[in-house]
C-alpha cells in the first residue's frame, strides 16, 4: 500500500523536475517566450494548488481510493495530450488538465496512509519514506528527463508517465478504500476566490517581470488579487466547514510550518528553473548534462528526506525547519558569490546546501499538517501540507525564474531573493516556538509545543 500510494507523488513529482530541463527545448520547438516558459510550469503547479484541498475533501466524502484511481486516470490522459500538443499556448492548457489529475492523487494517497498507521512513530517513519519519494523523484526527474530530452525529445518526459499510471492503476486493488467518519461539506466559493486570488498574484509577477508593471493588465491582476484575496478571508471565516479553516492560523507553529512551506518550495521552483535555463542557455550544456551538474542538489534531498522523517521526534520539528532555512540561505549566498564565474566547484557548494535544506523540510511540514486536524478530515490535512507547498512552486517560478529570466539572465537577483526567504524560514520557525507567556494557560499549551520541537 505504502509503494503504490508513493508511487503517485514519484510521477507528479518526478513530472515537474523533467518540465524544467526541458524548458529550452521547448523555447525551440514550441517557439515559447519566457512568459509562456514561466506558465508551462506554473498551469501545473496552480492548478494543483487550488484544487488539493477540494480533492482531499471529495476524498473524505466519496472514497480516497476512488478518487485516487479518477486522478491515475485524468493525469495519465492528460500526459498522453502533452506530448501531443503543437504550441506553447495548447501545452500550457494540458497542463491545467494534467494539474488537476496530480491533485485528485497527492492528498488521497497520503490521507490513506496516515489514517491506517494510528502510531505516531510509525507515521513519522511513513510520512518519511512519502519524503523520501519526493526527494527520489528530484533526484531522478532532471536525470531521466535529460536523457529522454537528449535521445528521443522532450515529448517523452510526458510519454514516460503512461506505462507507471498503468501499473499503479493496476496496483489499486491491494489499497483499501478510505473515507471520512463524517461528510465534510464542499466549500465551492472559497474555491474559486482562492483560485482568483492566487492566479491574480501569478499572472502579476510574471507578466509584470517581462513586460514592466505598467498598464491596464498590472491593475487589473492587481485588483483581481486583493479583491478575491479578501473576500475570500471574509466568506472563510463565516463558513463552518471552510475550504482552509482559518482557525489553524492561531497555532503558531502551524502558521509557521505553512508559511515555511511556501517559501522553501518558491526556493526549490526558482532554483530548478533558473538552473537549467543557465546550464543549457548560457553555458550550452545538454539536458543530461544539466541534470548531471544539479546532482549535489538532487542527491541531497534523496538523502536527506527519509532522515529528517526519522529526527522529528528526537530532534523537532521546529529545529528541523530552522536549520533548513539556515542552509537555504548559505546555499543561495554561495550561488551569488559563485554567479558569473566559470568554475563548478562554488555551484556544486551552492547546490548541496540547497539541497541539503529543501531535504530536511518537507516531512516536519507534512508532520504538522497531517496533526493538524481531526482524523476523519484526513484529506483535507493532508491537502494542506501538499497545497502551501504547490503554492509556494507557483510563486517561485513567478518571483524567482522571472526576476532573472528577464530580457537578460541574471541569477545573482534569484539567488539573492532566495537568501533572504530562507533567512524568513528560519526566523519563522525561530519565533514561534518560543513561550510568549507564563502561567496555567501556557503550561496548558506545553504538550504542543513539546510536539512542535
Amino acid at each position: 500500500m505504502t509503494a503504490v500510494c508513493g508511487a503517485s507523488l514519484f510521477i507528479t513529482s518526478l513530472d515537474a523536475t523533467a518540465v524544467n530541463v526541458a524548458l529550452p527545448a521547448l523555447r525551440t520547438e514550441l517557439s515559447a517566450d519566457a512568459q509562456q516558459s514561466a506558465w508551462i510550469v506554473d498551469a501545473y503547479t496552480l492548478t494543483l494548488a487550488v484544487l488539493l484541498l477540494l480533492a482531499g475533501a471529495l476524498g473524505d466524502r466519496l472514497g480516497r481510493r476512488t478518487m485516487f484511481r479518477a486522478g491515475l486516470l485524468v493525469f495519465g490522459a492528460a500526459s498522453l495530450g502533452c506530448a501531443l500538443v503543437g504550441s506553447a499556448d495548447q501545452l500550457i492548457a494540458v497542463r491545467v488538465l494534467q494539474g488537476c489529475g496530480a491533485a485528485m492523487l497527492g492528498p488521497n494517497a497520503l490521507s490513506t496512509l496516515t489514517t491506517a498507521i494510528e502510531d505516531p512513530v510509525r507515521r513519522a517513519r511513513a510520512i518519511g519514506f512519502w519524503a523520501g519519494i519526493f526527494g527520489l523523484a528530484a533526484a531522478v526527474g532532471p536525470l531521466i528527463g535529460g536523457s529522454l530530452i537528449d535521445a528521443l525529445g522532450w515529448r517523452w518526459i510526458f510519454l514516460v508517465n503512461l506505462p507507471v499510471v498503468a501499473l499503479v492503476l493496476a496496483a489499486t486493488v491491494r489499497v483499501p478504500e478510505t473515507r471520512g467518519a463524517t461528510a465534510r461539506p464542499l466549500d465551492p466559493l472559497g474555491l474559486v476566490l482562492g483560485a482568483l486570488a492566487v492566479s491574480g498574484v501569478t499572472e502579476l509577477l510574471v507578466h509584470g517581470a517581462h513586460q514592466g508593471f505598467g498598464g491596464a493588465t498590472t491593475v487589473v491582476c492587481a485588483v483581481l488579487a486583493l479583491g478575491a484575496g479578501a473576500a475570500f478571508v471574509t466568506v472563510e471565516r463565516r463558513r463552518t466547514h471552510p475550504v482552509f479553516p482559518l482557525a489553524l492560523l492561531r497555532r503558531p507553529t502551524f502558521t509557521a510550518a505553512t508559511l515555511s512551506a511556501v517559501l522553501v518550495f518558491a526556493v526549490l521552483a526558482g532554483f530548478l528553473f533558473v538552473s537549467s535555463v543557465y546550464w543549457q542557455q548560457q553555458r550550452h550544456a545538454s539536458a543530461l548534462e544539466t541534470g548531471l551538474a544539479l546532482l549535489p542538489a538532487t542527491l541531497a534531498i534523496a538523502v536527506v528526506s527519509p532522515l529528517s522523517g526519522r529526527l522529528i521526534h528526537r530532534v523537532g520539528a521546529r529545529r528541523l525547519l530552522v536549520g533548513s532555512g539556515l542552509l537555504l540561505a548559505l546555499g543561495a549566498a554561495l550561488l551569488a558569490l559563485a554567479a558569473g564565474g566559470e568554475a563548478y566547484p562554488p555551484y556544486a557548494a551552492g547546490y548541496l546546501a540547497v539541497g541539503l535544506g529543501i531535504g530536511l523540510v518537507n516531512p516536519p511540514i507534512t508532520n504538522t499538517a497531517v496533526t493538524g486536524l481531526p482524523p476523519q478530515q484526513a484529506g483535507v490535512a493532508s491537502a494542506l501540507a501538499t497545497t502551501s507547498r504547490q503554492l509556494g512552486n507557483t510563486l517561485g517560478v513567478a518571483v524567482l525564474a522571472s526576476a532573472a529570466t528577464g530580457p537578460h539572465l541574471d541569477q545573482r537577483r534569484a539567488w539573492l531573493i532566495a537568501l533572504v526567504l530562507g533567512l524568513a524560514v528560519a526566523a519563522l520557525n525561530a519565533v514561534a516556538g518560543r513561550p510568549h507567556r507564563s502561567g496555567p494557560a501556557a503550561a496548558a499549551r506545553e504538550p504542543e509545543r513539546a510536539a512542535a520541537r
